[in-house]
């Protein structure tokens, strides 16, 4: 509830407002005193737009900037012509009267401010622009292929990741549509419909954005109607809305996310996945772990890491499994990973006694729990599993199908474990086991990549809830298919 009032009350702060200075403003008045009963006739470019009455003013927005030429006329014998190369944020001024009181014929008269509302009628006051009444000035081809129904069917087949998607601007006469498209790991906006009459094609690059610290807060390079280049505008995302801010920080233009729709969530392809499980990260270069009979039946996998309140997935691929001894290790295989700034945890190999403290961390349940990472903790039971099998621990941490492949750490936040809901569960159905470092240091150190496996001890002095904080952007949902 809270959300939606405040996108509305956005949406009816910008209503007042435009932004961006996209266009350049020309006021054209009739004041009360000029010539009862005369016809008079406004055109753009020889175009016709509206007639003006007594009192009346227009206010004509001028995004086209290849020349602009202001005409009064009756239609028959009278005319003034006016011929403008306005810029954008420019604001002009003309009175519409007689020429003089013996001589018949209109002028435009150039003010150098607006004309005194007492002179004009508030109920004859008219807004248009030239979106729409000119021709497309150029015949050149867009900057990209992309159009409206390519990118849907781009996302159809692939996906739509984070804030990616088709946005409409609000809040003003000129409501055009931008795509935002993540291509090799960089996010464009593109133009796609709503600026006809201008030198925009469906396709054109309106902005590429440039990351800043935090996702969802970008700097970017910004071409305005007019085809000049603004490179001082803050392009902030957030629930489901897209905002333009100049970095002098006045004026804003909003965006509502009109595709897809929370109804059509497109961040998978529509082929449902088979299963999903829980693995971590054990080399920043995007090297994980998690349960072989996770990864066993699948030939694509998609890692979904959170960190920051931003879910990025990415595609991997199998390096090595352990069938007996049920661990599989996995690499990220995409363009648009990029190597983690670090792994602050332990990887320790020593046994470890029981009543010892641990707890996991995992996606257990996602379809009823979420895609919340959760969890749970408990005692090292006994320091072999199953019918004596000295490969695992026997624990009290409750573990749930989606939790397999998940850490298990000590209150030191040292791994000592790899939990798995798939050992013996239909022999053993209440007790939970997690396989022992040691075992998968071995499957580790049988591949062919050395690995860098994490060192730090920067978890020992912190509470629980602090090593949960930073030892969760490790963990990581795995969906298989």
């Amino acid at each position: 509830m809270k959300k939606t009032l405040s996108i509305l009350l956005i949406l009816l702060a910008v209503n007042s407002a435009f932004s961006q200075n996209d266009f350049a403003t020309i006021n054209i008045y009739r004041t009360k005193s000029f010539c009862i009963g005369c016809n008079v006739k406004v055109l753009l470019n020889d175009v016709f737009l509206t007639q003006l009455e007594n009192g009346g003013k227009l206010e004509l927005k001028i995004f086209n900037t290849n020349g602009t030429k202001i005409t009064v006329t009756d239609g028959r014998n009278y005319r003034d012509d006016v011929t403008l190369k306005p810029r954008k944020g420019q604001t002009f001024h003309f009175n519409a009267q007689a020429r003089t009181p013996r001589v018949l014929g209109f002028r435009l008269d150039q003010l150098d401010k607006p004309v005194k509302d007492r002179k004009l009628r508030s109920d004859r006051f008219l807004s248009m622009s030239d979106v729409g009444v000119l021709d497309n000035n150029t015949s050149r081809k867009p900057d990209t292929e992309w159009t409206e129904k390519k990118l849907k069917e781009h996302w159809t087949k692939n996906g739509s990741k984070d804030i990616e998607g088709i946005y409409e601007k609000v809040g003003t006469t000129l409501e055009y549509e931008l795509a935002v498209l993540k291509e090799n790991n960089d996010y464009k906006i593109i133009y796609l419909d709503g600026a006809k009459g201008t030198s925009w094609n469906e396709g054109d690059i309106k902005a590429i954005l440039q990351k800043t610290a935090q996702f969802g807060l970008f700097k970017a390079n910004w071409f305005m109607l007019n085809k000049s280049y603004n490179n001082d505008i803050i392009i902030t995302f957030k629930d489901a809305t897209m905002s333009f801010i100049p970095e002098t920080g006045r004026d804003k233009d909003i965006y509502i996310k009109t595709y897809p729709t929370y109804d059509e969530d497109n961040t998978t392809s529509k082929s449902d996945w088979k299963s999903t499980g829980t693995g971590f990260f054990i080399d920043k270069r995007g090297y994980l772990v998690t349960n072989h009979h996770v990864v066993e039946d699948g030939n694509t996998f998609e890692i979904s890491v959170s960190k920051n309140g931003r879910t990025s997935k990415y595609n991997a691929e199998i390096i090595s499994v352990d069938k007996q001894n049920d661990l599989a290790i996995l690499k990220i295989d995409d363009s648009n990973f990029s190597t983690l700034s670090t792994l602050n945890y332990n990887f320790d190999t020593d046994s470890q006694d029981v009543g010892s403290s641990v707890f996991a961390l995992g996606y257990p349940l996602t379809q009823i729990m979420g895609n919340e990472v959760k969890f749970t903790d408990g005692k090292i039971s006994s320091k072999s599993g199953f019918k004596g099998d000295i490969t695992t621990y026997q624990i009290s941490v409750p573990i749930q199908p989606g939790n397999s492949g998940g850490p298990l750490f000590d209150e030191k936040g040292n791994l000592v474990g790899v939990t798995s809901s798939g050992i013996n569960r239909q022999l053993a159905d209440n007790a939970n086991y997690a396989i022992k470092t040691s075992y998968l240091k071995l499957l580790i150190d049988s591949i062919d990549e050395k690995l860098e496996l994490p060192n730090s001890n920067g978890m020992e002095n912190l509470s629980v809830t602090e090593q949960i904080k930073t030892i969760s952007e490790y963990v990581v949902l795995i969906k298989v298919k």
